[in-house]
């Protein structure tokens, strides 16, 4: 219960706040349909005393002793891919660990390993480090510039303002693409590039800790335009899979006969290979959307809840029970 009543006094914290921020603000017509977003970004949530649930010094000590899975995040979708992590901690005094995010390629059928230097910082007025900060060029992160906290701070109708430390920012302060030549270039580019295209800066991202737990942790990740991801760790993960192996199996053979007669698909037919093709897809896709709701219901309730009530709900989905499970059991074997 503890996250409960932590979201509970945030809420009636940020009511407080806002109620006081309506009295000093303008009142502009255009900040009438505003939405304050963001809510886990309130120091409430890292008083120690009250057992932090933002903790990125946690996070990285916890992802050193288990391998932890993506799987949904909000913003930026990759397709085709099963992505885990793993961390080794390089320096305690300073909060410094290797980060390796492991990508399996379902397609191609091969891994890519990418390791990049972390540290644990803490965000102005933040007793303690919420923010994971890492460089992209491989190098050991600075502690400077103090990260500004998650910043995609107001959302107006259907359009989003970021801003590093005011609610209305000009157009200077807004993020912008990375303009390097990795980002334009797709040899150059990596796993980092593609969960984070949009950092802070050439030289660092930042990745703010919305909730953790030993179970699964969610991090929002201003260069993946302010969204979030859900992590969780590899035990809990496969035990999921193994106790819904036989409905797994079940369900893609029902997937694979519902499709065939829509695509027209008959027995003693040949199927083309746009058909094939089309056949695959709309399994893997059907079978993705029905273990995100399995899989929903199964994991730890507070990560449900913190990832529902600060990021919403998931919309791009990271595992895939089938295919994916090669990267799972580290075997290249069928789930069936």
């Amino acid at each position: 219960m503890g996250l409960q009543y932590a979201l509970l006094f945030a809420c009636v914290a940020a009511g407080e706040v806002w109620a006081q921020y309506e009295r000093w603000t303008p009142n502009f017509h255009w900040t009438e349909k505003m939405t304050i977003k963001n809510p886990e970004n309130n120091p409430t949530f890292n008083y120690p005393e009250l057992g932090s649930l933002q903790d990125a010094w946690q996070v990285l000590g916890e992802t050193s002793s288990n391998t932890y899975f993506l799987l949904f995040r909000t913003h930026v979708p990759v397709y085709d891919k099963c992505i885990s992590t793993t961390a080794n901690i390089t320096d305690k005094m300073n909060k410094t660990a290797n980060y390796t995010i492991i990508i399996y390629d379902t397609k191609k059928k091969k891994y890519e390993n990418t390791t990049i230097q972390v540290r644990a910082l803490n965000q102005t007025d933040y007793p303690l480090e919420n923010v994971i900060r890492a460089n992209i060029e491989g190098r050991l992160p600075s502690a400077t510039p103090v990260p500004p906290g998650s910043y995609t701070y107001a959302e107006y109708d259907n359009s989003t303002c970021y801003s590093r430390s005011t609610p209305f920012p000009d157009r200077g302060n807004a993020v912008n693409p990375r303009l390097s030549a990795r980002y334009y270039d797709d040899s150059k580019r990596n796993v980092v590039d593609e969960l984070f295209p949009y950092p802070e800066s050439d030289d660092y991202a930042d990745l703010y800790v919305v909730y953790n737990e030993p179970q699964c942790y969610i991090l929002r990740s201003p260069p993946a335009l302010g969204g979030c991801d859900m992590w969780l760790r590899k035990t809990e993960l496969k035990s999921i899979v193994e106790d819904l192996k036989d409905e797994i199996i079940k369900k893609e053979e029902e997937l694979y006969e519902e499709h065939k007669e829509t695509l027209g698909i008959y027995e003693n037919c040949t199927a083309t290979d746009a058909q094939k093709e089309n056949l695959d897809f709309y399994v893997e896709d059907d079978i993705e959307r029905w273990f995100q709701d399995v899989v929903w219901k199964r994991i730890s309730l507070d990560c449900v809840l913190a990832f529902m009530i600060t990021c919403g709900a998931p919309v791009f989905r990271l595992y895939n029970p089938i295919t994916c499970n090669t990267s799972l059991t580290g075997q290249y074997v069928s789930i069936s």
